[in-house]
């Protein structure tokens, strides 16, 4: 009993490297389906975990109890990684937010992200279906491997106890076959180097297709192109030479149950599985070695006698009437007779130890060399296979002339600048100060929260500024309404098309505009104006083309541009957090301007809020939120995705009430205007044993995105300068809070 054990002991570390393969094999083909056939095929599940359980059981050479249980939690977590992998590249590719970003950056981040919520959900649903599968697929595997062994029979054991007794006293006879002969085992060492070279090229192959399959988009990005037709089947056919060095690994390396015997002038190969349950011949005892040679000579002399065989077919065949066909350094290939009389090809690894098949062949006398080639020839064919399949996309991108790039880019397609556009001159015009600041615009205009309207034509206007950006992300925002999967997407146009992207303006900033042309008959300009400190102002415009021709609003964005003047601080990484002050701008005495982060243009920039001034500001989530205290009022102030304002309200008292005691008798009604998208509330809340009066007031910024503030008073700290510091915050908010001016009376 202690040597069948030791027989079947299985190699975990070998164990745990062929399910990793088999687990790496598998991610990539789901990673793979999703990205190029779009669809939800769950029966890739039940190919991963094959794909798994064998590739432990072949290396290790059994699936015990505990080889099991590795395999399940492997299986888990590359069914979870493929399903991760898929969700952020959907995201990326379809969330406007995050369009463009690097996948490590976007890689199990997006949650926070309304629209991505609909599709992580629709993943998520997505993993419990491949779970389910994974179990169907590793059921009965599991079965066997955790099924309690059958109990012996009393003759069994007998024969087992007979057994050691003979082990114990050799000198009591045994009986033995009359046919001799001599039997080669296959040596598992001697293939060594062809399963290192096999198994490294083809694990470099896999891992350079996944990291391709993920990298495509910034490949889309780089080139200009839809990378499509081409690219999937360039990476299709790349799985061929990858399964052709994975099949060299079994055909060299995986031969361990079969043993070759020469006896009674003739050549034998032995199955060992098959003959003796017997899986690997070098893991045997010397006593149980013996056993088996016995077994296998009583076979073949059974054969020979013309008895019928008790064992399974295919266990033993004879090789008949041999002949040499092809030898090199790792393998013989030979062809026998079969018993249909047909010739049969039967390759031979060089891992049988003064084995030689025909006379004539070199025998093998040591461990095979590496073997480089095949793996060099795999990764030329697919260096061919992809660079053909970029080739043929981008051949079908130049047939596509007319077409926009598929991702937003940094260079554009060459393209003749349109003329020279003379800036529009309104009889009067405003000037508006926006986050520091100025420009002009016509005075006709209706104004509201950052949007301006045309009454006469009905074009739209609206302003957003950024800080601490570069050309690069300049261009992103020029390019945001870029979407070519959209059913209404025509063409895009840019006023200046220069190598540098941004053409200069002043002498202090650069610009550009990009016009959107849609099916529908509506236009979509983004007009972009960058200083040198890294600070850019944009001015979004959307019309008909039955409404207002092209010349006059691209006119009036021009006028706007010519007309910015950027007073603010250069704002960067290194010192956003020590560039609050006092807005001079707005001729405050109590409020300041303080920057945040914010990635929710498609790259991280900062904004500006207006908070109280402090010396010491506190900063939260990671740089993306400020709070600050002063002459007894706290101003909490981030940005949040949502909805509407309602909304954001909403979650922010949720916030507070897990948080704290809110007292449900003093939570007002919330105020929302729908037109203008503002919403504002009163709560009272329980802070370490104080009450405290809070108005919480969110206010759209951008398409999804609030900026949200929570202004509360702290009664403790009030002195004489409270009123004047609520009187000024509420002129800048728009505000009236009655509670709050209660507390300095």
């Amino acid at each position: 009993m202690n040597a069948e054990k030791k027989a079947q002991k299985e190699r975990i570390g070998r164990g745990v490297l062929g399910a990793l393969l088999g687990a790496l094999l598998g991610g990539a083909v789901i990673v793979f389906e999703d990205r190029t056939a779009g669809t939800f095929s769950p029966i890739f599940g039940v190919a991963t975990a094959v794909a798994v359980f064998q590739g432990y059981r072949q290396l290790a050479g059994g699936l015990s109890k505990r080889g099991a249980a590795i395999c399940v939690i492997i299986l888990m977590a590359v069914i979870a990684g493929a399903n991760q992998i898929n969700c952020t590249m959907e995201v990326i590719e379809t969330v406007d937010a995050l369009r463009g970003r690097d996948f490590v950056e976007v890689f199990g981040s997006f949650e926070k992200i309304p629209e991505v919520r609909e599709i992580q959900s629709w993943y998520q649903g997505h993993l419990l279906v491949l779970y389910l599968f994974c179990l169907l697929g590793s059921l009965p595997i599991l079965v066997r491997a955790f099924r309690k062994p059958r109990a012996r029979t009393k003759a069994e054991l007998d024969e087992i106890l007979l057994g050691k007794e003979q082990e114990k006293d050799p000198e009591q006879e045994r009986e033995k076959p009359e046919l001799q002969g001599t039997l080669y085992p296959f040596r598992k060492a001697w293939m060594k180097p062809v399963r290192v070279s096999a198994g490294g090229a083809a694990v470099a192959l896999l891992v350079a297709l996944v990291a391709l399959m993920m990298l495509m988009p910034r490949l889309e990005e780089r080139f200009q192109i839809r990378l499509e037709f081409g690219m999937i089947l360039g990476i299709f056919l790349s799985f061929i030479p990858l399964m052709w060095i994975s099949l060299t690994i079994t055909r060299y390396c995986n031969v361990f149950q079969i043993l070759y015997v020469r006896a009674a002038g003739r050549i034998w190969r032995v199955n060992l599985m098959k003959l003796c349950r017997v899986g690997d011949w070098e893991t045997l005892p010397p006593a149980r070695q013996a056993v088996v040679r016995d077994d296998i000579l009583w076979e073949l002399e059974n054969i020979l006698n013309g008895d019928l065989s008790a064992c399974d077919s295919g266990a033993v065949t004879e090789l008949r009437d041999i002949q040499a066909e092809k030898e090199d350094r790792w393998s013989w290939t030979i062809s026998y007779e079969t018993d249909s009389g047909s010739r049969k090809k039967l390759k031979i690894p060089k891992g049988y130890p003064d084995f030689v098949p025909v006379m004539g062949m070199e025998r093998a006398e040591g461990p095979t060399p590496y073997r480089w080639l095949p793996g060099l020839a795999a990764l030329v064919l697919t260096v061919v296979f992809l660079g053909g399949g970029f080739a043929v996309d981008r051949w079908r991108a130049s047939q596509n002339e007319g077409d926009a790039p598929a991702r937003d880019t940094h260079n554009l397609p060459e393209e003749p600048a349109l003329p020279d556009i003379p800036a529009r001159v309104p009889e009067t015009a405003t000037e508006f100060v926006i986050s520091e600041i100025r420009f002009q615009i016509d005075r006709e205009f209706q104004y509201s929260r950052r949007r301006f309207l045309d009454g006469k034509t009905g074009t739209a206007y609206r302003v957003y500024t950024q800080y601490g950006v570069d050309a690069a992300d300049a261009w992103d925002t020029l390019t945001s309404h870029i979407h070519t999967d959209d059913p209404l997407y025509d063409r895009f146009q840019a006023v200046y098309s220069g190598e540098d992207l941004l053409a200069p303006l002043g002498e202090t900033s650069r610009y550009n505009i990009v016009s959107v042309y849609r099916t529908d008959g509506t236009i979509c300009h983004t007009a972009a104006a960058l200083s040198d400190t890294g600070a850019l102002f944009t001015l979004e415009a959307e019309h008909t083309q039955a409404g207002q021709s092209l010349e006059e609003v691209l006119a009036n964005l021009m006028y706007t541009l010519n007309s910015v003047r950027f007073e603010g601080p250069e704002v960067t990484e290194e010192n956003y957090q020590t560039k609050i002050h006092l807005s001079e701008i707005r001729n405050c005495a109590y409020m300041a301007a303080a920057y945040i982060k914010t990635d929710h243009f498609g790259h991280e920039a900062f904004v500006d809020v207006y908070v109280p001034y402090s010396d010491a500001p506190i900063y939260a989530s990671e740089g993306r939120a400020i709070r600050t205290e002063a002459h007894g009022l706290r101003v909490y102030a981030s940005i949040f995705p949502g909805e509407n304002a309602k909304e954001v309200v909403e979650a922010r008292q949720q916030v507070l009430a897990s948080t704290g005691q809110v007292y449900a008798d003093g939570v007002d009604d919330q105020t929302y205007r729908e037109d203008l998208d503002v919403a504002c509330m009163l709560t009272v809340y329980e802070e370490n044993g104080q009450k405290r009066n809070a108005v919480l007031y969110a206010e759209s910024m951008w398409e999804g995105w609030y900026l949200l503030r929570e202004i509360t008073g702290l009664p403790e700290q009030i002195d004489e300068e409270y009123l004047p510091l609520l009187k000024e915050l509420e002129g800048i908010f728009g505000l009236t809070m009655p509670v709050l001016e209660q507390l300095g009376e």
